[in-house]
């Protein structure tokens, strides 16, 4: 059998039961925890899920460690509003304890996970062992062909997001993310084309998502939708 690693594993989201960019982060934890003995950074405000999930299931190769930024700091979050200024902060601010844990524990590897983001650094990328890096998104554009069929609201988001985009592509801690993995890891050829402009030489394309076999093999017990037959 392999030797296990101790893996520290960033995932902002993370949180049991949940979809999308949390059911994201806890799964991939799962899966890790499979091989590897886990130290898992994540935001404060997912403990109380996480701690309830493991009193039903507990992860003894799994170590969390919970991390935020101060009161006074975050008290312009609110929801989705902010939430990606809020998360370059916690990305920046949570190196320094990166780096201390590293120090403790001294990590065979490290993986960010969550946010699902190429055009957002992460803190992992200082860190002095192996890096992977997502697998990450986002790296897919509108085409402007169709622009003349979205309403304004959908323009102002489309434009905002590029900008967003690019704006990001050209800060230097995306780049030294970019520039430190050992391993990127793109959930589509045009994300994949992107992180290597970045400057990675290591680029492969898998999805950042996926069902268990229990799953799959109950979903295919479930017959065909009236819609679908009807096609």
């Amino acid at each position: 059998m392999s030797e296990r690693l101790r893996v520290l594993l960033s995932a902002y989201a993370c949180e049991p039961g949940k979809g999308s960019e949390p059911g994201v982060g806890w799964n991939w934890v799962l899966q890790s925890a499979r091989f590897h003995d886990v130290w898992v950074l994540t935001r404060a405000n997912n403990r109380p899920a996480i701690e309830a999930a493991l009193r039903r299931e507990p992860l003894p190769n799994v170590h969390f460690v919970y991390h935020d930024l101060p009161a006074w700091a975050r008290f312009w979050k609110r929801g989705q509003r902010g939430v990606r200024a809020y998360y370059s902060l916690w990305q920046l601010t949570a190196a320094s304890l990166c780096r201390r844990l590293h120090g403790e524990v001294q990590f065979d590897l490290a993986h960010h996970v969550t946010l699902v983001n190429y055009w957002m650094p992460s803190c992992l990328a200082a860190l002095p062992v192996p890096f992977i890096w997502g697998p990450v998104g986002g790296g897919e554009a509108f085409p402007r062909e169709f622009w003349n069929w979205l309403g304004l609201r959908g323009k102002v988001y489309e434009a905002a997001r590029t900008a967003a985009r690019a704006l990001g592509e050209k800060g230097p801690f995306v780049r030294k993310t970019a520039r430190s993995c050992a391993l990127a890891l793109a959930t589509t050829p045009e994300t994949a084309s992107r992180i290597t402009r970045l400057g990675c030489d290591n680029v492969r394309v898998t999805s950042e998502a996926g069902l268990p076999e229990t799953e799959i093999w109950r979903l295919a017990t479930l017959p065909p939708s009236t819609a679908a037959s009807n096609l």
